[in-house]
């Protein structure tokens, strides 16, 4: 892997490391460490980083804000890559908003708030990025991405770019029509002008209502996506595991829909609970609950 590494030195000017433990980069705080980590900064230098991996048959895996994942405790036989430079950059004309699919959502709203528009008060405090909420159409307090969403620019998988209206990615309840393998690179939101003191007052009420209801130990959000006309979190609590352990971590007290790190949890361990509630659920609602947060590795 250090042929490799050096070879993706030479044809990216962002960082390239070899075994980079994968736990410093995930909410969670947990994972095995990846054969190979690289940041691209630019589209070309991603297809060139791609191209490569390509050629000598490495997987790969694009890493967003590491805040919807859990890593294998061995880590990930490939590569890993998170977007950096041109992708961490965005800019407001008027009322529009295009971003980098690296910016985190939640800076996006803020910044958005400073100048007076509105439309992303519903991403105040929503961990991820601007191109991890688009595969995911993230959103919050009966809003999504994808009312907002005008356009994107997305890497397909002959490595070509491609402009999408928002209207062709069908963004529904947490999933969308992006196809595995591809990848955002940049997004156009539509935003509204607002009154500062009532944008203001809405984030502060989300803010609190985010920590009032879920847990402050290291997590990857919601672990399953609510059933139609139901709450996984109020299904798991009604099968009695909240507060349910094993090894080190837990299925939140606060909120069941949650697994939090109590400190030196493996992802042994968190798949244990996952299996749990899955099963126990099932057994005692006949509910299949689908997971929302990644699993990456073997």
């Amino acid at each position: 892997m250090k042929q490799i590494a050096g070879l993706l030195a030479a044809e990216i000017s962002g960082s390239v490391k070899c075994h980079e433990p994968l736990s410093r980069h995930t909410s969670f705080r947990i994972g095995g460490p990846a054969d190979l980590y690289l940041q691209p900064r630019t589209t070309a230098e991603l297809i060139s980083a791609l191209t490569l991996l390509r050629e000598k048959g490495i997987p790969y895996f694009l890493l967003g804000s590491g805040t919807n994942i859990l890593v294998a405790d061995s880590g990930f036989r490939g590569a890993v890559i998170r977007l950096d430079g041109d992708f961490v950059q965005f800019a407001f004309e008027g009322t529009v908003a295009t971003s980098g699919a690296a910016v985190p959502l939640a800076r996006l709203a803020g910044d958005a708030c400073d100048r007076n528009l509105t439309g992303l008060e519903f991403a105040t405090g929503i961990p991820g990025s601007v191109g991890g909420a688009l595969f995911m159409n993230a959103g919050a307090h009966g809003q999504a991405t994808s009312d907002i969403l005008l356009d994107a620019e997305i890497l397909d998988n002959t490595l070509s770019l491609h402009t999408f209206k928002a209207e062709e990615l069908q963004l529904s309840y947490r999933t969308s029509g992006i196809y595995p393998g591809a990848i955002v690179c940049f997004a156009r939101f539509s935003l509204s002008p607002g009154k500062r003191e009532d944008i203001e007052r809405k984030r502060r009420e989300f803010m609190d209502f985010r920590r009032s209801r879920q847990p402050r130990q290291p997590n990857a959000g919601s672990i399953f996506r609510n059933p139609p006309q139901d709450a996984a979190g109020r299904l798991i609590e009604a099968a009695g595991l909240k507060g349910h352990r094993s090894g080190g971590a837990k299925i939140s007290e606060i909120h069941a829909n949650f697994i939090v790190n109590c400190g030196n949890a493996t992802a042994a361990d968190v798949l244990s609970l996952i299996e749990l509630a899955q099963e126990t659920v099932h057994k005692k609602f006949g509910i299949n609950l689908a997971l929302e947060i990644k699993v990456l590795g073997d």
